[in-house]
């Protein structure tokens, strides 16, 4: 199983670059006189919202070579892919909220478009599970839910869009301020955040593609060993049952 073999090595990449993320970011870039502490979720809270939209594109470009193709193994990728974005999108919206709180002193501010567009996207995601189980036939399961990664991951690149065409400069924007007083090393630790933050997208990807892809195989042996009649792979990689 190629995914298998990829782990170790993902891993240990993984691992040594959160370490040098985390060494750099908390002992090597100095506190800001102006920020102060809150610098320091520079390093968190952007790269875990990049992150998340590169999910969920991820999941539109499975989605659709699961619709060109009728893969199974596509229809599973874009699942995992979409449910792994939904853990960093929340994880994104946290540490939001607290940025906002110590800079602006509310949680959250409805004039601000940047954050109202992530949470349309989070609420627009956060109805994919229900969506797709709710349909019990596993072909059309697997065809409705990738159409709906396909259709949904168009609003990922919208999201950078308002980003960068905003008027509204409440929210900050790290990599269009050429006025920013942070030294140099400061870049270096964000850059390593947003590298950090999706090498352990992709490993944790890895990771629950294979432990899926097992445990269908696995209830395919023990389908036959009890005499039952096979299933056909297709239809238990998507079912519900099975994710």
């Amino acid at each position: 199983m190629p995914y298998a073999r990829r782990l170790l090595p993902l891993t240990l990449v993984t691992a040594l670059i959160v370490v040098a993320w985390i060494v750099v970011s908390t002992a090597v870039v100095p506190t800001d006189q102006t920020e102060g502490i809150r610098q320091r979720l520079t390093y968190l809270h952007p790269a875990f919202a990049i992150v998340t939209l590169i999910a969920f594109v991820a999941g539109a470009f499975f989605g659709w070579q699961h619709l060109k193709h009728d893969r199974p193994l596509d229809d599973l990728r874009a699942y995992v892919a979409i449910h792994m974005g939904q853990i960093f999108c929340v994880v994104a919206l946290i540490t939001g909220a607290i940025w906002g709180k110590t800079a602006w002193g509310v949680w959250w501010d409805w004039g601000e478009p940047v954050l109202v567009t992530f949470l349309i996207i989070f609420l627009l995601y956060a109805t994919y599970q229900p969506m797709r189980f709710a349909i019990e036939d596993p072909e059309r399961q697997a065809r409705t839910a990738s159409v709906f990664a396909v259709s949904a991951g168009i609003f990922a690149p919208v999201c950078f869009g308002v980003v960068r065409m905003t008027t509204n400069l409440l929210h900050p924007q790290p990599l269009n301020d050429p006025g920013s007083n942070l030294p140099g090393t400061a870049g270096l630790a964000f850059g390593l955040s947003v590298l950090a933050l999706l090498a352990l997208f992709i490993t944790l990807w890895h990771l629950e593609v294979t432990h899926k892809s097992v445990r269908i195989r696995v209830r395919k042996l023990q389908r036959r060993v009890e005499g039952e009649d096979a299933v056909p792979v297709v239809a238990r990689a998507s079912s519900p049952v099975t994710l």
